[in-house]
């Protein structure tokens, strides 16, 4: 005995001080590049969030106008030689809304477009995810609309039953909590609440259309009452807004200090540029005289957005906190700490 009490203690005490390190275990994040290609930074996120989980586009689902159907795009490449350091991959496939609008999503082809994609989905992850990494949830990302709901709701349906034994979610905006009762609830397992994109991009004199906690203070009302378990997605990443003549002309992503030097001059507004030249940048073209809006997430925005979720959670703030998204550069100019900090 006098050998097994200080082993004893000695766990005690390891046990305690590993209860004083920090982990991060609320955080997840999605990937939303057609690439998949781990990197050391990309590694590094997700062993700080903690959960191990990575929510992965797929493919998207939009009207070819030409071919007057319904196909899939920028379908998922993964590297041959892969090492995934998650444990959970969430598959996530995008759709337009404009897919419910159309033929191929009427009452008699709606169950070859739900099977369709539930083959394509099992065929990925067969390919490049079987005995490396858990899939137990589909996750459909789609801004259904009063026109929409009814041919959007009825492909979740369907989806369910042609994907028997995953979770199956999808993703929720802002307006679609305060009017829920004329939206509707979609059919599913749980949502995502996706906190960001609330401004009005067409609009010249907008601010800041990533972010505004001003606008989505008014839409959360009733969030704590929402009938279905929820998860929060959180802006991380930046863009600039590109004008022309007073008309929105595009999102350029990734734009560099050395990219905006190179065709840029600073406006009247803070966060405004005129274009200095002719040129072309990340596959848009740009105008001399064009007007360009940066936007961006700071921390102190970030932390107040993630303060009005908690309190409008109440005693449903039992949510994973999900950051959009992992290849952003953005994600540099936070701490783990700080990430942890937002998330619930």
């Amino acid at each position: 005995m006098r050998h097994i009490i200080p082993l004893f203690l000695f766990a005690a005490v390891f046990i305690s001080c590993k209860k004083d390190i920090k982990t991060g275990d609320n955080y997840s994040f999605y990937h939303w590049s057609t690439t998949y290609h781990p990197t050391e930074k990309t590694d590094q996120l997700i062993k700080d969030g903690g959960t191990y989980k990575e929510y992965v586009r797929f493919f998207d689902l939009v009207v070819d106008q030409r071919a007057n159907s319904v196909f899939p795009i920028a379908t998922i490449q993964f590297d041959e030689e892969l090492q995934i350091i998650a444990q959970e991959i969430i598959p996530v496939v995008y759709i337009r809304n404009e897919v419910f609008l159309h033929k191929d999503a009427g009452r008699k082809n709606l169950n070859k477009l739900a099977k369709n994609t539930a083959e394509k989905i099992k065929r990925i992850q067969n390919k490049h995810l079987t005995g490396k990494v858990a899939v137990k949830q589909i996750q459909i990302d789609c801004d259904w609309t009063d026109r929409t709901k009814t041919n959007f709701f009825n492909f979740l349906r369907i989806l369910k039953k042609e994907m028997p034994g995953y979770v199956i979610s999808s993703t929720l905006r802002l307006h679609q909590v305060k009017f829920k009762e004329r939206t509707g609830v979609p059919p599913v397992d749980r949502v995502v609440l996706m906190a960001y994109n609330v401004g009005d991009l067409g609009d010249v004199e907008e601010v800041n259309s990533i972010i505004s906690n001003e606008v989505t203070a008014q839409y959360l009302e009733q969030l704590e009452d929402y009938p279905l378990p929820y998860d929060v997605a959180l802006p991380l990443f930046e863009w600039g807004v590109l004008y022309r003549d007073g008309k929105l002309k595009g999102l350029i992503r990734d734009l560099t200090p050395s990219l905006m030097e190179s065709a840029f001059a600073k406006a009247g507004k803070e966060n405004s540029y005129k274009a200095t030249s002719d040129s072309y940048i990340n596959g848009i073209f740009i105008y001399k005289g064009d007007d360009l809006r940066v936007e961006t997430v700071n921390k102190e925005k970030l932390q107040e957005l993630s303060s009005l979720i908690k309190k409008a959670s109440g005693s449903n703030a039992d949510y994973e906190t999900i950051f959009y998204h992992i290849n952003s550069p953005l994600t540099l100019k936070f701490s783990s700490d700080e990430l942890s900090s937002f998330a619930q």
